[in-house]
C-alpha cells in the first residue's frame, strides 16, 4: 500500500442538477456540477490499481493523479491488485482501513472485479481509464484519453446511484454478454496487453468462424419473449452502440430500472461482425435482432454458451437469472453519453 500524506480538513458539498438531453424527460440524464469554483467533494481516496491493465503503466498512472489530489489536499493511497485474487482483497484492505470512496484504475474486468465488495459496504465507485476497454468511463465519465483529468474532475463531482446488472450473483455495470460476444472476450485474456481496443476487433474476427450458436430461451416474469437460435446476447442498461443500432438503446439510462436485451440470431457475415466490433454495426435485416426490455430474465440455453461481465469470463452457463439492481452502486460523477 502507497500512502500519502493526510490532508487539511476541505470537505466540501457541491450543488448539482439533473438534466435531460434532447430527445425528452426520459431520455439519458446530465449530471453536473453548479459551482463555478467546483470545491473538492472528497478528502480520502484508496486507489485500487491493476498493475497489468491496458499493457502495464497503473503504478505511474497513480502516481500522476496523486500529485493531482495532493494539491487541493486529498488524502490517497493506493492499494494494488492480487495477482491470484484479484481486485477483492485490495477493496476489503481499503474499507477495513476506513476508505469510503473506491477509485479504481483498470479496464472493465478489473472494475467488475471491484463491484460486489464496493456495493455490499455501500462505498462510492471512482472509475479510472487504465485498461484495454473502458467501456464505463467512455459512457459515464469525463474523458476515456486522460486519467489525470478523469480524476481532477471525479474530486469536484457529487456521489450518484445507478442501477447495474446481476448475473447469478456476479456483479456488471456495463453488459453482460452471452455467446459469440463472451467467447471473443474469452480469447483476447491472454492476447491483449499493448493492443488497446484493436485485441477485441482481431479475437472477435477470429472467433467467429468457429463459433456455433444455440438455442435460447428468453422469460421476463412468467412470459416466455423469445424461444430460437442464438449467436450472441447482450444485455445492458447503458447508452451504448454495441451489437446493434436500435432506437432506444443509444438513450439507455441506468436510473431507468429496467435492462435491455438483444439477441443475434445468426452470424452475421464477416464484413458486419467488422463493424459491430468496431461499434459501427449494421448486422442486416432487422429480423436477426430481438430486443426486449424488462427488470429482470431467466435464460437458458440448449447446452453451456460462455458468459462474459464487463469482459470478466464467468465460463459457460446453462441458466441464468439476470436481473437489474435499481440504485445499487454509487459512483462518483454521472457524465452519460453513447460510446
Amino acid at each position: 500500500m502507497i500512502v500519502c500524506p493526510e490532508p487539511r480538513k476541505i470537505l466540501h458539498r457541491v450543488s448539482a442538477v439533473q438534466e435531460p438531453i434532447a430527445g425528452g424527460p426520459n431520455q439519458v440524464r446530465v449530471i453536473t456540477a453548479m459551482s463555478e469554483e467546483q470545491p473538492v467533494t472528497v478528502d480520502r481516496v484508496a486507489f485500487v490499481l491493476n498493475p497489468a491493465s491496458g499493457g502495464g503503466g497503473g503504478d505511474n498512472t497513480f502516481l500522476a493523479i496523486a500529485r493531482e489530489l495532493r494539491q487541493h489536499d486529498v488524502h490517497v493511497a493506493a492499494f494494488e491488485t492480487y495477482k491470484d485474487g484479484g481486485a477483492v482483497p485490495s477493496v476489503e484492505e481499503a474499507l477495513r482501513a476506513g476508505f469510503e470512496d473506491i477509485w479504481v484504475i483498470g479496464g472493465d474486468g478489473t472494475i467488475q472485479q471491484t463491484l460486489e465488495p464496493i456495493v455490499g459496504a455501500e462505498a462510492v465507485l471512482g472509475p479510472i481509464p487504465g485498461g484495454t476497454g473502458n467501456s464505463l468511463v467512455r459512457v459515464i465519465g469525463h474523458t476515456v484519453d486522460d486519467p489525470v483529468a478523469e480524476a481532477r474532475w471525479l474530486m469536484h463531482q457529487p456521489a450518484t446511484r445507478i442501477d447495474i446488472g446481476d448475473c447469478n450473483g456476479h456483479l456488471f455495470s456495463v453488459r453482460l454478454g452471452i455467446g459469440f460476444e463472451a467467447a471473443a472476450a474469452e480469447e483476447v485474456e491472454d492476447e491483449k496487453s499493448g493492443l488497446g481496443n484493436l485485441a477485441y476487433i482481431v479475437a472477435g474476427v477470429e472467433t467467429a468462424g468457429d463459433f456455433v450458436p444455440t438455442q435460447m430461451r428468453l422469460s421476463a416474469g412468467d412470459e416466455s419473449v423469445y424461444e430460437g437460435q442464438a449467436f450472441a446476447a447482450m444485455f445492458t442498461n447503458m447508452p451504448l452502440r454495441a451489437l446493434v443500432n436500435i432506437p432506444g438503446l443509444e438513450s439507455g439510462d441506468p436510473l431507468s430500472g429496467v435492462l435491455h436485451a438483444i439477441i443475434v440470431r445468426e452470424q452475421p457475415k464477416v464484413r458486419s461482425i467488422w463493424r459491430w466490433l468496431t461499434s459501427r454495426p449494421n448486422l442486416g435485416s432487422e429480423d436477426n435482432v430481438f430486443v426486449y426490455s424488462a427488470p429482470a430474465y431467466h435464460v437458458e440455453t440448449s447446452d453451456g454458451t460462455p458468459v462474459h461481465a464487463d469482459g470478466e469470463t464467468l465460463g459457460e452457463m446453462r441458466e441464468m437469472d439476470v436481473v437489474c439492481r435499481p440504485r445499487a452502486l454509487r459512483i462518483r460523477g454521472l457524465e452519460l453519453r453513447g460510446m
